[in-house]
């Protein structure tokens, strides 16, 4: 039976390697946001590889956090996401335009 503690530790070590070795000796893309890419295609690399090193570090921990802490940092996360939309909701209220006002029109005779 494996440690859990030591597959993540080996799962981050992996991570960071591999960032660093990303980040080594590429120029960014011309375009900026482009992502480098290769002759083949369709190998079989995972789509996201720096995202599945997370989770499989996120996989790992699960099984070794207690029932009762997970639910409670589920609860916290769903209170910041409530929180989150309350400042949008509110934000975005203050943004909205105010409904005019109807213009007072006035009569004024002509002599």
């Amino acid at each position: 039976m494996s440690d859990p503690y030591a597959d993540a530790e080996r799962l981050v070590r992996a991570a960071q390697e591999a960032a660093e070795q990303a980040a080594a000796g590429q120029a960014p893309p011309p375009r900026g946001w482009e992502t480098p890419r290769s002759e083949s295609s369709s190998g079989s690399a995972p789509p996201f590889p720096d995202l599945s090193a997370l989770l499989a570090l996120a996989e790992a921990l699960k099984d070794t956090v207690p029932p009762e802490l997970a639910q409670r940092l589920a609860e916290a996360l769903r209170d910041l996401l409530l929180a989150l939309r309350a400042v949008l909701d509110y934000s975005i209220a203050r943004l909205e335009r105010p409904a005019a006002e109807p213009v007072q029109v006035e009569d004024i005779p002509v002599e």
